[in-house]
C-alpha cells in the first residue's frame, strides 16, 4: 500500500485519491494560478509529472492531458501522477503562441528559470521547484 501523501502547494491528494485545483505561483510583479491534477495511487511506484501548455497556442496537448487526468483512477495507479495542463497561464489564456504576453519571453527557452528573474523566469523556476525536481519521470507534451 502507498502511504505517501502527494502535495503541491495547498493541493493535497492522500493515497488512493485524486485532487484537482489550482496552485498560486508568485511571479514577482503578478501571480498565476497553475491548474493541477494530482493522482495518488494505491500502490508504491514512480512519480510522473506531465505538463502541457508551455506555449499558448498548443491546444491539442492541453486537451490530451485533461482527458488523461479525467481517465486516471487512483486504484489503477502505481505511484503518483501530477498533471499540469496549462504550464504557462499568461500565454495560454491570451493565445500567445511562443512568448508570454507579460514580458515577451519564451518559457521553453528559460528553464530551469530564475526565482529572482522576470515573470517568465520565475514561472520556469516555480515549475521546476514544485513539479519537475521531485519527478522520477517528466513528460512535456508540446
Amino acid at each position: 500500500m502507498n502511504d505517501t501523501t502527494l502535495s503541491v502547494g495547498t493541493l493535497i491528494a492522500e493515497p488512493g485519491t485524486k485532487a484537482r485545483g489550482t496552485v498560486r505561483a508568485d511571479l514577482g510583479t503578478l501571480t498565476a494560478d497553475i491548474p493541477l491534477t494530482l493522482v495518488n495511487g494505491t500502490r508504491p511506484g514512480p512519480r510522473v509529472v506531465i505538463t502541457a501548455g508551455v506555449h499558448g497556442g498548443e491546444f491539442p496537448p492541453i486537451d490530451a492531458v485533461v482527458r488523461l487526468a479525467d481517465g486516471l483512477e487512483p486504484a489503477e495507479v502505481h505511484g503518483q501522477v501530477i498533471i499540469c495542463p496549462v504550464a504557462n497561464p499568461p500565454a495560454v489564456y491570451q493565445g500567445r503562441l511562443n512568448i508570454s504576453p507579460v514580458d515577451g519571453v519564451n518559457l521553453n527557452r528559460v528553464f530551469p528559470g530564475d526565482p529572482a528573474g522576470g515573470p517568465t523566469e520565475r514561472l520556469a523556476a516555480w515549475l521546476f521547484t514544485h513539479l519537475v525536481d521531485a519527478a522520477d519521470v517528466y513528460i512535456d507534451l508540446h
